[in-house]
């Protein structure tokens, strides 16, 4: 039996087909056990995850009193120091006390809205000319000095997940660019917790829905390069 088995692979490696038929499985079996065993690896030594978001402080500045705007300095992604002029109001002149709507061309008490970071203007809520009410957002600036991922992690994963861990982050808006990071926190509650309508199934129809968790990840920053809060990035965090 094997004699005869022996002499058929003979047979059919003695012929051009053959042959090729022979080296076409071979390359198919070693590159399906090459890529096994870089899945198995890359399964025991990182978490993966696309289903997270860069992050950072965003700043509102507001009207402390009601106000109306004589000029702004600043556009959508300027860039200011703190202390920087960012728009410049008054108070209004009505023509009489029983009309707010008739003002005067120029505005009483002129007074400066400074930056109180420094950072990139990340929205613009008003114009020259408007009247804000008190507490009124002007612009929100993007502290562009602290800026990291949130990462949500599924909680069958999370027990291999711990502190001081190093990252991968490739960023999307960067064209895929690759930073360093480092997990530096782990929420203590899932995401679902949080949302404005948790999950309650009191019914006997129950379908176990696997949760996340939010960490958070420090990030090396490029200094050439604005990382824009909520764009998305995915990371690869080396656990092993």
């Amino acid at each position: 039996m094997a004699n005869k088995l022996t002499e058929s692979i003979k047979s059919t490696l003695s012929t051009t087909r053959g042959l090729v038929m022979f080296i076409v499985i071979a390359v198919v079996v070693v590159g399906g056990i090459v890529l096994g065993a870089y899945l198995w690896h890359e399964s025991v030594t990182y978490v993966s995850t696309d289903n997270a978001r860069l992050a950072a402080p965003l700043i509102p500045v507001s009207a402390l009193s009601g106000c109306q705007v004589i000029s702004m300095d600043v556009d959508y992604g300027s860039y200011v120091e703190k202390g920087q002029k960012i728009a410049t109001v008054g108070q209004p002149r009505p023509d009489n006390v029983g009309d707010r709507l008739g003002f005067k061309e120029v505005p009483l008490s002129r007074a400066n809205i400074l930056a109180p970071v420094s950072g990139y203007v990340a929205a613009v809520w008003t114009y020259p000319g408007a009247v804000l009410g008190p507490g009124s957002p002007i612009v929100t600036i993007y502290d562009n000095s602290d800026t990291w991922v949130s990462a949500n992690i599924s909680e069958t994963e999370l027990h291999r997940i711990e502190p001081g861990q190093e990252v991968d982050v490739s960023v999307d808006s960067l064209g895929g660019r690759k930073l360093k990071g480092r997990v530096v926190g782990i929420s203590a509650a899932t995401a679902a917790t949080f949302s404005l309508l948790p999950q309650n199934n009191t019914t006997g129809n129950f379908i176990k829905v696997v949760q996340v968790v939010p960490i958070k990840i420090s990030i090396e920053k490029p200094a050439e390069d604005v990382l824009v809060p909520g764009t998305s990035v995915e990371v690869k965090i080396r656990v092993r």
